[in-house]
């Protein structure tokens, strides 16, 4: 797994992923524990739901393990550095 560039109280971007869309909160992560992250958000959110959590160039995505009333653990299922990514700084460019 790579390594995940965060802080305690890193500030995030967090979406709940589903049927409804996927509408966005700002969340703080708290805590790493291989790969699960404790995180902070200003909804609750469901026990098995599928998140997306980005900041500063990393992008996650994965389920929530267990919520208590003001975070959540995580279980990463997939993670991204986005800082890396050519096409997103000179934007999509069509072959041919």
């Amino acid at each position: 797994m790579r390594e995940l560039k965060w802080t305690p109280e890193q500030p995030a971007e967090l979406s709940v992923l589903g049927d409804g869309g996927a509408e966005r909160q700002t969340a703080r992560v708290l805590e790493m524990a291989g790969k699960r992250l404790r995180v902070a958000a200003e909804q609750p959110v469901k026990g098995g739901s599928a998140v997306r959590l980005e900041w500063a160039g990393q992008l996650l995505l994965g389920q929530v393990l267990n919520a208590d009333s003001g975070s959540f653990w995580l279980e990463i299922h997939h993670m991204l550095d986005t800082a890396e990514l050519s096409w997103q700084k000179q934007g999509w460019q069509r072959a041919g």
